[in-house]
Order: C-alpha cells, then sequence, then structure tokens
C-alpha cells in the first residue's frame, strides 16, 4: 500500500485575511493563530475533522487532548478554541468531532507513486 501524502496551501495574503488579522490582535492572538495552523495540518488525511477513535468509538478532543496533540498549553487551548468557535473557523458536529471550515480551499493530496513519477519525468526533462 503506498502512502499518501498531504499539503495545505495557504493564499500568500493568509496573515493579511480579516479573520487571522483580528485573532493576531488579542492577547497571545500570534499563538492563536500557530495553533489554528497546527490543527490545520493534524485534521489534513482526514478532510478537516479532527476525530479520534478509541476502537470503533468515537472519543471528541478535549481541551487536554488538544493541548497534548498540538504542543500547546492547555490555557491557550481554551481560549483560541472559544474564539474558533465563535468566529466559524471550527465547528463542532454533532457526534463531537472538530471540524475544520476553511479546509477545502486549502488541502492538496497525492499518493507516493504520484511523487515518485513526478520526480522522474522532471529528472527526465532535465536531461
Amino acid at each position: 500500500m503506498s502512502k499518501k501524502y498531504y499539503w495545505l496551501k495557504l493564499n500568500e495574503n493568509f496573515y493579511e485575511e480579516d479573520t487571522i488579522v483580528w485573532l493576531e490582535e488579542q492577547e497571545n492572538g500570534v499563538s492563536y493563530v500557530n495553533f489554528y495552523l497546527k490543527l490545520l495540518l493534524k485534521s489534513l488525511s482526514e478532510e478537516g475533522k479532527l476525530v479520534r477513535y478509541v476502537g470503533e468509538t468515537l472519543v471528541p478532543y478535549d481541551t487536554k487532548a488538544l493541548s497534548k496533540l498540538t504542543n500547546t498549553p492547555v490555557d491557550t487551548v481554551v481560549v483560541a478554541m472559544k474564539l474558533f468557535i465563535e468566529i466559524g473557523l471550527i465547528k463542532q458536529l454533532e457526534a463531537g468531532e472538530l471540524y475544520m471550515t476553511q479546509i477545502n480551499e486549502m488541502i492538496g493530496s497525492e499518493t507516493e507513486s504520484a511523487v515518485k513519477r513526478r520526480r522522474l519525468r522532471a529528472r527526465e526533462t532535465a536531461l
């Protein structure tokens, strides 16, 4: 089975968007934006959902688990999550998953074999 690689595409004006500017204006705002980017990256393989399962049971992320997942202080997670939900960057779904609302505009992926083919074509072109 081949690996699948994911990437996060940020517009060049990401830090100039009103939402990000507003977040950075908050006390500890730069930490909130960094935490947001970490959540986006952690949700890539699940198409924007932050999900964890114990066996076949969905266990929603709590503050402590998000802190551990992203290596972010708990107090930062508490305030940031409240803000993210309030301004619509994150939605909490019925089953408890967290959904990153802007992820569809920022996601890309390819398989390991596609990476190899692309590299091979680049080498052949360079010759």
